[in-house]
């Protein structure tokens, strides 16, 4: 069963190019994900008084055309099967009949006060009838290349703002928060980007940035000051006109 909501970008959630930043994206898509869940039940809300939470695992979100300030579009989301642990979710983005983005995602079904991974079969998800996923050019994982080496960018330290009901990083910051370690990041639009989520970052936590590039993409990790991964990424960006 397929989900559709209609948006107007608003100008303060645009960059310096008055164009939508992958971090925008996705939180039009996440919010869209999230009134399905609503709509249909169970809802986050719902999941949390069973002391359970879907957890984004990875995403991939291709771009295809920019999307602007004040921008009329509609998001549509639909559940594509489960497996195991983890749940799986499409998105696409329009404005009119012109598709501007679209995206796989995998969720993981985890317990909150036990932080550990709840099978899918434990919650009853029939009313998220699933329909086909999407068939995208690249899978939703990221596979940075063992040979290539990443180099220290940047170090950052999560804040308060940066954190949502779960108290670590919301999924919708990571893509802006790697998009600004990039090279002249206002001369960017991004194309492509995966997010793989491996440790979650919680307030006061320091992360350091490493980044390398090879064949036109950009590889990015973060990584805790006790060694673990963070998060990695892939980007695939294109120089503004």
């Amino acid at each position: 069963m397929k989900f559709t909501q209609s948006y107007k970008v608003k100008f303060h959630d645009t960059n310096s190019n008055e164009l939508l930043g992958a971090s925008g994206v996705l939180k039009l898509m996440q919010e869209t994900g999230m009134l399905h869940m609503d709509f249909a039940r169970p809802s986050y809300r719902d999941l949390l008084n069973q002391d359970k939470a879907l957890i984004l695992s990875s995403i991939r979100i291709n771009m295809y055309s920019p999307i602007s300030a004040h921008d009329e579009v509609t998001v549509t989301t639909w559940a594509t099967g489960s497996r195991g642990f983890t749940t799986y979710r499409s998105f696409q983005i329009h404005r009119g009949e012109e598709l501007l983005a679209e995206a796989n995602t995998i969720w993981a079904l985890v317990s909150v006060s036990e932080k550990k991974l709840v099978k899918i079969s434990e919650v009853d998800f029939s009313n998220f009838q699933p329909e086909p996923q999407l068939e995208l050019d690249a899978p939703s994982k990221v596979r940075i290349p063992s040979e290539l080496k990443l180099s220290l960018v940047g170090e950052y330290t999560v804040r308060y703002t940066d954190t949502d009901l779960n108290m670590h990083v919301n999924n919708t910051n990571y893509p802006d928060m790697f998009f600004n370690y990039l090279p002249s990041p206002e001369k960017k639009i991004v194309k492509s980007v995966a997010i793989c989520y491996v440790n979650d970052a919680k307030a006061g936590d320091n992360l350091k940035f490493y980044m390398g590039k090879t064949d036109g993409k950009y590889y990015m990790r973060s990584v805790h000051e006790d060694g673990r991964v963070n998060a990695e990424v892939e980007f695939i960006t294109e120089t503004l006109g």
